[in-house]
């Protein structure tokens, strides 16, 4: 492989990517090495994942996405991702407005109105309120006091236990009264790998309710391993699990440090619809190297 790859770079509320066209099927998704240097930012691209566009596996679908990681490593699914891959169809012709596409076996459809990207969920799965994981963690760096009710003293602050989802990668949701305090990388890494979440580990999501319908969202994801500026299925599990345990109504804006995400109902399926911003942010072209 000797040839230069042309990419575009796309920022989806802050979530990066380097979405390359793969339908000629120049990459077999096993180049681990390749897609961690070029996710590298101080040495790569830089970003926080891969996107690969490939040609549909199914009759309704414009296209397939699959996802890596910054790690270079494939992951199931990326919902900033999806939707910047919406976005990118749309402004390349390869897909309508109003299009589907299929990320690891499941559809997903999505509507692109300018710069505004709409992505219909699938439903979540693998629900796990408050399953005891913060109060029984003894061996995190950032000291969790054990106290009632499902809450644990880190610093100065206190960490109150959501819950567990999958929305199509694996979330795990704490609450606190002010999570720009909080030591995210920290707590995230040591969450990350907690035995009840073996062998996939997760992603870890806290989570500041402003009010019942305005939440504050930091997100530590797995792969990437630090926190991220935006997580589109963090955002899904955090307005999930904040809905069921403290009763916030949807639709739920969520406030990260990328911008601003919208979780809400669809109205014939029930399913979430994850609505933000996407930016092309550059094009280039890199060399294989390895």
């Amino acid at each position: 492989m000797t040839s230069r790859v042309p990419f575009f770079k796309y920022s989806a509320t802050g979530n990066d990517f380097i979405l390359i066209d793969n339908r000629a099927r120049q990459f077999r998704g096993d180049e681990v090495a390749l897609f961690e240097s070029l996710c590298g930012r101080k040495t790569g691209i830089g970003a926080d994942g891969i996107l690969l566009i490939e040609p549909p596996r199914r009759e309704d679908c414009a296209f397939t996405m699959r996802y890596f990681n910054r790690d270079g490593r494939e992951s199931e699914m990326c919902g900033n991702g999806a939707r910047a891959s919406a976005y990118h169809a749309a402004s390349t012709k390869t897909a309508s407005a109003e299009m589907c596409f299929e990320v690891n076996g499941e559809t997903y459809r999505a509507w692109v109105e300018g710069e505004r990207v709409q992505l219909l969920m699938q439903t979540p799965r693998d629900l796990r309120l408050r399953p005891g994981v913060v109060l029984s963690h003894e061996k995190i760096n950032t000291p969790l006091a054990p106290l009632k009710g499902g809450i644990a003293k880190t610093g100065n602050a206190n960490l109150e236990e959501g819950g567990f989802v999958n929305t199509g990668v694996p979330h795990y949701v704490l609450f606190a009264s002010n999570i720009d305090k909080l030591d995210v990388e920290t707590i995230g890494r040591e969450l990350r790998h907690h035995p009840a979440f073996a062998p996939a580990g997760t992603n870890v999501n806290f989570v500041e309710a402003l009010d019942q319908s305005h939440l504050k969202l930091r997100t530590y994801e797995r792969g990437v391993e630090e926190e991220t500026l935006a997580c589109g299925t963090g955002a899904t599990a955090a307005a999930l699990i904040t809905h069921l345990v403290h009763g916030a109504a949807f639709p739920i804006h969520l406030q990260t440090r990328g911008g601003e995400l919208l979780v809400s109902r669809d109205a014939g399926t029930g399913r979430f619809v994850l609505q933000g911003q996407v930016k092309r942010v550059f094009t280039g072209e890199f060399e294989p190297c390895n």
